[in-house]
């Protein structure tokens, strides 16, 4: 049995990790957020759920973009990686800038929105790749992961109770898109420079013998398989 020491030490060699994770679905959400304030300004409440599906729909092709470049044009991945930050960043001001209060606010907020979506999309998938590969392999995945998406959620409540409404809300949100960007360019370095080390081995990138150990078990134990099958049920009927 493991206790809870061993759960930390797992947690704390992932926590550059859980931060990308929190980070995403704080920007992801507040993000959403501020495009439903700014589209509000434009159309009856009703329509703005119809535009809302737009930017979430825009989120899933960053998504899905991700590893179709990852495992086909890896070596764009870099390049993509720099342009989607920058779009990132200039599509959160042009949503932020966006006029209000009349139909030449349209030019800015819907595209913004989009773009943004998109870009958030590709982080998100990223974040989770990075999240996947660290956690993968050990017994605390799904701890890590509900304590990532508790803390996402919590720190978008504190923005919303604390921090004022308006401009200061705005430059949290900017200011944690380029947290997110720079932490997972850092992940990216840290990962090529670890394979680029020919001592590399899996426990140097922060997996232990007794992690190895549980994967070995999991590959080879069709008990531990089939428990991993039911355990994917019960957290997707959860999230849902």
């Amino acid at each position: 049995m493991r206790g809870m020491g061993d759960t930390t030490a797992y947690l704390r060699r992932g926590i550059r990790e859980i931060i990308c994770l929190v980070l995403f679905f704080f920007t992801f959400l507040a993000c959403e957020y501020l495009f439903d304030v700014r589209m509000a300004e434009f159309v009856s409440p009703n329509e703005v759920v119809i535009y809302e599906s737009l930017v979430i729909g825009a989120s899933v092709i960053g998504f899905f973009v991700r590893p179709i470049l990852y495992y086909r044009r890896p070596h764009a991945i870099d390049a993509t990686s720099d342009v989607t930050g920058v779009l990132l960043v200039a599509a959160l001001l042009l949503l932020i800038m966006a006029g209000g209060g009349g139909g030449g606010g349209w030019g800015g907020v819907i595209p913004g929105g989009l773009v943004a979506g998109c870009a958030l999309g590709y982080c998100g998938s990223t974040a989770h790749a990075n999240f996947a590969r660290r956690f993968a392999r050990t017994p605390c995945l799904a701890r890590a992961a509900a304590l990532s998406y508790a803390m996402g959620v919590l720190v978008q409540v504190l923005n919303h109770m604390v921090v004022p409404v308006g401009i200061p809300q705005q430059a949290v949100l900017v200011v944690c898109a380029i947290a997110q960007v720079a932490l997972l360019h850092g992940a990216r370095r840290a990962k090529l420079r670890d394979e680029s080390d020919p001592n590399f081995e899996p426990s140097a990138a922060g997996l232990s013998v007794d992690a190895l150990e549980y994967g070995a078990k999991w590959h080879d134990d069709p008990e531990a398989k089939a428990a991993f099958r039911r355990a994917v049920v019960r957290l997707t009927v959860a999230a849902a």
